[in-house]
């Protein structure tokens, strides 16, 4: 690894190669990054980090979906995280996944939203681990703090449940929580308050029942009964009340 300091890409630098592949991403356009650089400029976006695992061209990026590029901004928040819309994404502006994270962020979930423009949206920099890598070291970690994470995470999901708000992806946990000082929940773009709830079930049964890492956390938390789970996640499933949810969290050694 390099101990050469990272650079500042200032706004205005954007539209020049081989920045602009990243804010006009998959294909550069000279008007469209004009348009662009000026909603940047109206988010107080100071400059850009090119860095990260993922890589476009040669640029680092933090991540990269069917909808959006994350890249480090430096703002009057210090570094935050800038999704950029795909030029071929499926909808035609960042205003709805906004719309969701705010709600979210109403009852504490999710990254705290800074601003959102047609193009991008600007928000809190989570730098932690993926709840999988986390739970890859699960016997390493100590036993309140592992209860705690997971409490945490389910509280969060009982959260969105109460409000009404679905997350869409909490199937595939390891894309969608990020595990700092505690777990955050991230990418809002799937959400809908027009589908039944399913956070609280879908996160349970990725972390205990079908997930890579269940088996093993189920052995550290000392669950030997599986179907006590199953049956308390149908329970919970059909109730969704406060009682129904904490009975869950008893049959995974959460409560007390």
């Amino acid at each position: 690894m390099s101990d050469t300091p990272l650079k500042l890409v200032k706004i205005d630098e954007l539209i020049n190669e081989p920045y602009v592949r990243v804010l006009c991403y998959p294909e550069p356009d000279l008007k469209i990054s004009r348009k662009r650089i000026e909603e940047l400029k109206n988010l107080e976006v100071k400059g850009i980090l090119f860095e990260g695992r993922t890589k476009i061209g040669r640029l680092g990026v933090a991540g990269k979906g069917c909808v959006s590029i994350v890249v480090k901004a430096v703002t009057e928040f210090g570094v935050s995280a800038l999704k950029i819309r795909r030029m071929d994404a499926n909808r035609d502006s960042m205003a709805r996944e906004a719309e969701m994270q705010l709600m979210a962020n109403s009852v504490g979930v999710g990254p705290e939203l800074f601003g959102v423009t047609e193009n991008f949206s600007l928000m809190e920099f989570i730098d932690g681990y993926s709840i999988l890598d986390w739970l890859k070291s699960i016997e390493k970690q100590d036993i309140r703090r592992i209860r705690t994470v997971l409490r945490d995470i389910l509280d969060q999901c009982y959260a969105l449940d109460k409000l009404g708000l679905d997350h869409g992806e909490l199937s595939n946990l390891k894309k969608h929580i990020i595990v700092s000082e505690k777990p955050v929940m991230i990418d809002f773009e799937s959400a809908s308050m027009n589908r039944r709830v399913a956070n609280v079930t879908k996160a349970t049964q990725y972390l205990f029942i079908g997930g890579p890492m269940a088996k093993r956390l189920r052995g550290v938390l000392g669950i030997k009964d599986e179907k006590s789970i199953i049956d308390s996640i149908k329970n919970y499933k059909e109730k969704k009340d406060e009682a129904a949810y904490l009975k869950l969290l008893s049959s995974l050694r959460l409560v007390g």
